[in-house]
């Protein structure tokens, strides 16, 4: 499970709005005095994020709580978005190949056309399908507990 803190901003019956602060990982670094990216990251990485939520859990505003996401349903949609559409790509792009040096064509162009088209077909599976494939409950945030 992944945890952050959480400030709770306002409450409505079951409903929650809390803020995080989404920081970076250069902090911890022990080169972080002199690396350009932790500099850049003082000045433009500490964003906040407010989340409605329902709980159970009697928060006030101005509670910190500890909110927590499924890191396996994380880990399944981040290669289900990422790696199956690129292997799609590379899959296609080399049955292209294959049918150029089969009709000994000169041009790339059907390696590119296939290439692209089975990226294309992928994402539009993805947005189509992903509903099935998910339970939506587990990508989204909950409240663990009251800190």
């Amino acid at each position: 499970m992944i945890e952050e803190t959480a400030e709770v901003l306002a409450v409505s019956g079951h409903e929650v709005t809390v803020k995080t602060i989404k920081q970076s990982a250069c902090g911890g670094c022990k080169e972080a005095d002199t690396c350009s990216t932790s500099v850049l990251s003082k000045y433009f990485g500490n964003k906040s994020i407010e989340l409605s939520l329902t709980t159970a859990l009697p928060v006030k505003i101005g509670d910190s709580v500890t909110v927590g996401l499924e890191e396996q349903a994380l880990l399944r949609l981040t290669a289900l978005i990422y790696l199956l559409p690129m292997l799609v790509m590379f899959v296609c792009a080399m049955l292209g190949s294959y049918i150029e040096q089969t009709l000994q064509m000169e041009s790339e162009l059907l390696t590119i056309v296939f290439a692209l088209t089975g990226l294309l077909a992928t994402f539009f599976t993805l947005r189509r399908y992903s509903t099935y494939w998910f339970d939506v409950n587990k990508l989204n945030p909950t409240v663990l507990k009251i800190n």
